[in-house]
């Protein structure tokens, strides 16, 4: 009879398991769909949440940006082989490429999920260039146009921030890129002749010109889904962007 009892004890035992185990698979099966709703969700209800006012004020400092890059070139490059635009690259450049960080390739925005990275990514390239100006400033001289430029660079940056507080975006959700940020730091290693210096202080900024023109294409899909925004677009900023684009 104990005998009897033990074992109906342990086959109610191992059905409690067994059920646990099958509701827990079942919340995780609605908490992966979940995910994958929100992640694949229209971004009309983010889009309502943001401050048009932000979107405007992002866009026209991403214009100013653009302007401004050539002004800075103008300012800071005495080289004439070094212009903005040119994809003649030198050995040189072909090194020193190498060692600079790249800009983030910004997604098509889509979807919640692709606005958050696009948006995390926006500030992680912008905090970049300000990073590499800021090393490339102890090596070359600072000029009112480059602190200009980097004055808007921080500004647009502190927008995007906006933006992605206004959307309930956790910028703590995207991981710091470490092997960029050693780069930076390490870069006046490499910064020991007059012409190493301008050659990266012309890439930094060719670089800013073409991650500022994928900015601008991201904030003219945002306005472009944002009800009750105007679509005009600045043509002299758009013919930068086509000139850099090489088309």
């Amino acid at each position: 009879m104990m005998g009897l009892c033990y074992c109906w004890g342990l086959v109610t035992l191992c059905m409690f398991f067994l059920i646990t185990a099958v509701i827990m698979n079942f919340q995780a099966a609605i908490l992966v769909t979940l995910v994958g709703i929100v992640a694949s969700a229209p971004i009309s209800d983010k889009l309502d949440i943001l401050n048009k006012g932000t979107i405007e004020q992002a866009h026209s400092l991403i214009n100013k940006i653009l302007e401004d890059v050539p002004k800075a070139h103008a300012a800071w490059i005495n080289n004439k082989g070094l212009t903005l635009g040119d994809n003649t690259i030198r050995l040189q450049m072909k090194y020193l490429k190498s060692v600079i960080p790249s800009a983030p390739v910004l997604q098509n925005i889509s979807n919640i999920s692709s606005m958050e990275t696009c948006l995390a990514d926006m500030v992680k390239g912008l905090q970049l260039h300000l990073n590499l100006l800021n090393e490339i400033i102890k090596k070359l001289a600072q000029t009112d146009q480059v602190n200009v430029l980097k004055n808007e660079i921080q500004e647009l940056r502190s927008l995007i921030k906006k933006l992605q507080k206004q959307a309930g975006f956790d910028p703590s959700n995207h991981a710091k890129d470490e092997q960029s940020q050693t780069l930076v730091h390490d870069l006046h290693k490499h910064l020991t002749t007059e012409f190493m210096i301008q050659v990266a202080a012309h890439l930094t900024l060719q670089q800013l010109q073409d991650f500022s023109c994928d900015v601008l294409r991201s904030f003219l899909s945002i306005r472009r889904m944002t009800s009750n925004m105007s679509m005009a677009e600045n043509p002299k900023t758009v013919q930068l962007c086509i000139n850099a684009a090489g088309l």
